[in-house]
């Protein structure tokens, strides 16, 4: 059998196998975040060791280290990864969307958030698993609730042009309105027999519209 052939390239580095030295870099990482969304939505960061990921992984703590360092930077690597995907299907679904119609706009999203939830070990990593970590991670993980809630501001401004309360008093409205569909999805990660997908979003939305005709109202 013939050896693999090498070459170097100036974007990537060397290849081999077919792939250059920053595309096995990029395959190694995201080798990493599918190990660490293993193990931790399933046992919990507290119980996870550098030793189980790598053996998940298939790959030598050398690699490990040299990526992420320790195994707090894999958890909060974990969580930004899947937040972010969160998020931006979220937006998606709504730039997807035609029309203004508030309920249906405010349905679309909470679905697009809960479907991506369905995985229990998603919800775990983004729901329970970074409270308490450190200050550092706190900071991340309250990070991307203000994330959230901006993209909430931002929707709820574009849907009502008589809107009427302050930055701060906005603030304190989208921040709670996050809250409730972290706290619901929390609840439906700890029973998941007793409620179903359908239902978050259902009861969600008329929160979410108790709080649109509130703003449609005010003046």
């Amino acid at each position: 059998m013939s050896p693999i052939k090498t070459t170097s390239t100036p974007a990537g580095g060397r290849t081999y196998g077919g792939m250059s030295q920053a595309e096995r870099k990029q395959q190694r990482r995201q080798q990493f975040l599918q190990a660490g969304l293993d193990i931790f939505g399933s046992d919990g960061f507290r119980q996870a060791t550098v030793r189980g990921i790598c053996r998940a992984a298939g790959l030598t703590d050398r690699y490990f280290y040299a990526e992420f360092g320790n195994i707090q930077n894999l958890l909060t690597a974990v969580y930004e990864d899947r937040m972010t995907d969160i998020r931006n299907q979220v937006i998606q679904r709504l730039a997807a969307k035609q029309n203004n119609d508030p309920q249906q706009l405010i349905v679309a999203a909470l679905d697009a958030y809960y479907s991506a939830l369905q995985d229990p070990r998603v919800a775990r990593v983004c729901m329970v698993e970074l409270e308490g970590v450190s200050p550092e991670v706190d900071q991340l993980y309250h990070s991307y609730i203000n994330s959230f809630a901006d993209i909430l501001l931002q929707f709820m401004r574009n849907i009502t042009p008589q809107w009427q309360y302050s930055d701060s008093e906005a603030s304190i409205m989208t921040i709670a309105m996050v809250g409730a569909m972290r706290q619901a999805a929390t609840y439906w990660l700890r029973n998941p027999q007793e409620v179903t997908k359908e239902t978050l979003v259902r009861i969600s939305s008329r929160l979410f519209m108790g709080v649109f005709n509130e703003i449609s109202t005010a003046g």
